[in-house]
């Protein structure tokens, strides 16, 4: 398999399984009370210094918007507006194939 298909495999992967993580930890405190954040803490960090020495910061930024905003945001299009040094351009950023698509067409 090419690295570059085996690269986006890996991240739209692991997005989701961060995306469950989250909702796993919401659904604990919300109807449980425990608050796993604690012990996750450590672990969500780890992950996200290896995304930041793959990533460069804005590609990262991206990353995180979806995982810990979108989620939170009522009635969202599933868009979002980037600059591309010129204009602003409005992507689809919906699935994690799509947060795929956007961050590679960032220069690195």
């Amino acid at each position: 398999m090419a690295r570059d298909i085996m690269e986006k495999k890996l991240f739209i992967e692991s997005i989701i399984l961060l995306r469950e993580i989250e909702d796993r930890r919401d659904f604990m405190e919300e109807e449980i009370g425990m608050d796993m954040s604690m012990y996750e803490e450590k672990f969500l960090q780890i992950i996200e210094n290896l995304f930041k020495v793959h990533f460069n910061k804005e590609q990262f930024a991206l990353i995180q918007y979806y995982l810990y905003k979108v989620p939170t945001i009522e009635n969202w299009d599933g868009m979002i507006d980037l600059s591309d040094g010129k204009d602003m351009i409005t992507v689809k950023f919906e699935t994690p194939d799509q947060v795929w698509d956007v961050i590679s067409s960032l220069n690195k």
